[in-house]
């Protein structure tokens, strides 16, 4: 256990109580939950109570309520989770497996506060693909119609059998679990796109994730005192039952989901940073990493803050799975992070920090902004990339974020670049679409594709502009479900009467259309002035003249668009005196010719020398020398023969 441990935990209390005072409701708290859950780490399943309030805040009157029972997609190989994964998840093959490595939920009572029995009204249904054997969604009938504004109590009772992980939620060995979409939840009842009010509460899918309304967790959980929890929200309350059991309260308002997790051989660490309590629970394995994951939530927490908004939550946990459960890793859930890493991961190797970024600030872009992953992805992954991105490049350098080894580097946003520009066919589908849509490609287009649009978004409006744009669309969405032309709307009104720019045109071509960004400078020439060829009047005779090359030149440089993508672009020209100007081109035309004369040479040309066009798939035709320059490629043939060095070093040592 970390020296500050006990000063910040009584830091901690007294900040929970001087929280709970000051702070009002953030969010519109459609649900609340009691939760009531005892855990037999021996048999993996959770005997629950759960005492839910809901609201219905439509102008509907509902007949019906849906819940999300997703813990039955790992329940056997037909669900529509499992079928469309085709019985591999994550690089591991389920279909030998034995019947108590399997998991589901299931309701065994479900009334109302009048203690009238509801179980019979519940109903497996399937309003997405019709697979019968599919029990990831419940239909509960309501006996009288749930007036708009109406609130209606119900206790349901449940057992849920973790599996042996599959996706993020299950047990491992040593008694690790992760309770993740584990507990009866109601879908959002909420206006579609064109204006319907529904339920949106769709199946489980592969390459989906979770959407609900906002709520109170009160969570009271009784385990084994051997195992170490951790939780969305804070913990409020613990008492040792004297039986080798202890019950552990915990408190989460505001937030759309409730995750927790248990494992006996946590260490634990604690981190204040202002009002956020940082709580770190890591394998005794990986303790040596312990301050680069700290630093590495401080630093989000810092430029979020600085560049986005006020982290509203009191507190922040992050998970480091122990290896033989990293399959339940690389996940966000409100104040609640699973991150993954191996035993003395090299600290130029910064995977862990990225990870550590991109999953911290899902706690804006989903947890406080909480669009509908299911539906548009693009919206948390993307933006959550994007932010990635420009944190890690910030506190670890642009060239060198991602890793720095023997001479051999990358910046982070490179990287993601590449994800996108390097799929086998950029131009497989949309970005825009339900994420059970994309079949190949799916990070590259909703991760990748999405932060390149707003990075250059950012080129082409300025990195202030962008700061005031993103802080604009935080605080007018938070705590509520921003749709994609919600977004559009806000960003393409903000850049029209800031910068003047247009910004419609690239959204529709970046998320709803499927070409390329791809511009080239295809060549320069340079030809010699002749002079004085051909017959010339000297008095009455006519004489000619073979000419001869004057000092004076007349240059050309060529550049094409070879993609779909339009966007403006800047072009700098370098002479052979070493001046420079800059070209400015709408980028609408097929090919682009820039004349000169005069007694310079056109030595070289660069397209978008900024780079502010980051959605071009292929920098390496941005630019053109007229006489070619050889460093770039000494350089790396520099570097090969180094490597070559020390291979046939150790391989006269190893023999």
């Amino acid at each position: 256990m970390g020296r500050w441990v006990f000063s910040s935990i009584i830091l901690l209390i007294f900040s929970l109580e001087v929280w709970s005072q000051d702070q009002a409701p953030l969010s519109d708290r459609v649900a609340h939950y009691t939760m009531d859950v005892t855990l037999d780490h021996k048999t993996k399943k959770a005997k629950c109570r759960q005492q839910l309030r809901w609201v219905n805040k439509s102008p509907d009157t509902l007949s019906e309520m849906r819940f999300y029972m997703y813990l039955n997609a790992f329940k056997n190989l037909e669900t529509t989770f499992l079928k469309n994964s085709r019985g591999n998840v994550f690089g591991q093959d389920i279909s030998e497996r034995g019947a108590e490595s399997w998991g589901w939920i299931e309701i065994n009572r479900l009334t109302p506060r009048s203690e009238e029995e509801w179980t019979d009204r519940l109903h497996y249904i399937q309003p997405n693909d019709g697979n019968p054997k599919d029990q990831s969604i419940v239909s509960l009938s309501l006996p009288e119609p749930l007036l708009p504004g109406d609130t209606i109590e119900l206790d349901i009772y449940f057992l849920a059998k973790m599996p042996q992980i599959i996706a993020r939620a299950g047990y491992s060995k040593d008694d690790y679990f992760l309770f993740v979409h584990w507990f009866p939840q109601p879908g959002v009842y909420e206006q579609d796109i064109n204006g319907e009010w529904g339920w949106n509460c769709h199946q489980f899918f592969p390459g989906t994730e979770f959407y609900a309304d906002f709520g109170v967790y009160e969570f009271n959980l009784t385990a084994s005192d051997h195992l170490i929890i951790g939780a969305s929200g804070v913990r409020t309350n613990e008492v040792d039952n004297g039986d080798g059991t202890r019950t552990i309260q915990y408190l989460a308002e505001d937030v759309i989901d409730f995750a927790w997790v248990a494992y006996p051989y946590f260490e634990e660490y604690h981190i204040q940073w202002n009002h956020v309590d940082i709580r770190l629970l890591i394998p005794p394995e990986h303790c040596m990493l312990k301050d680069r994951y700290l630093t590495a939530a401080v630093q989000g927490l810092e430029y979020m803050t600085e560049h986005v908004g006020k982290y509203p939550y009191p507190s922040l946990t992050i998970v480091d799975p122990p290896l033989h459960a990293l399959r339940s890793g690389l996940m966000e859930y409100p104040m609640l992070i699973t991150c993954g890493s191996f035993y003395r991961m090299p600290d130029n190797i910064r995977t862990l920090e990225s990870l550590v970024i991109h999953e911290f600030v899902h706690q804006y872009f989903m947890a406080t902004v909480a669009t509908n992953e299911k539906e548009e992805a693009w919206m948390d992954e993307g933006l959550v990339t994007y932010y990635e991105d420009k944190i890690m490049d910030h506190y670890y350098g642009e060239n060198c974020s991602l890793y720095d080894v023997l001479g051999y580097r990358s910046g982070n946003s490179e990287n993601s670049r590449q994800e996108y520009t390097q799929l086998p066919n950029p131009s497989i589908g949309t970005t825009a679409r339900p994420g059970w849509e994309i079949k190949t490609g799916y990070k590259g287009l909703v991760y990748s594709k999405t932060a390149g649009m707003l990075r250059t978004i950012e080129g082409l409006m300025g990195t202030e502009a962008m700061d005031e744009m993103m802080q604009l669309y935080y605080d007018t969405w938070k705590f509520k479900h921003p749709k994609g032309p919600d977004f559009i709307q806000l960003a393409s009104t903000f850049a029209k009467e800031k910068s003047n720019l247009d910004l419609n045109p690239i959204f529709e071509q970046c998320l709803y259309g499927t070409e390329l960004c791809d511009y080239a400078v295809r060549s320069i020439s340079n030809e010699q002035f002749i002079r004085d060829v051909g017959l010339f009047d000297e008095g009455d005779e006519k004489v000619f003249k073979g000419g001869y090359q004057s000092d004076g030149f007349y240059s050309q440089v060529v550049c094409d668009r070879l993609g779909g993508l339009i966007f403006p672009q800047e072009i700098e020209v370098t002479f052979s005196d070493g001046s420079k100007i800059i070209e400015y081109w709408s980028g609408k035309e097929r090919r682009k010719v820039f004349e000169y004369e005069g007694d310079k040479m056109v030595v070289s040309a660069h397209l978008d020398p900024q780079r502010k066009i980051y959605l071009d798939v292929n920098f390496n035709n941005n630019s053109f020398t007229f006489k070619l320059n050889r460093k770039p490629m000494l350089k790396y043939t520099a570097k090969a023969i180094h490597w070559l060095q020390n291979v046939l070093q150790f391989s006269s040592f190893i023999m």
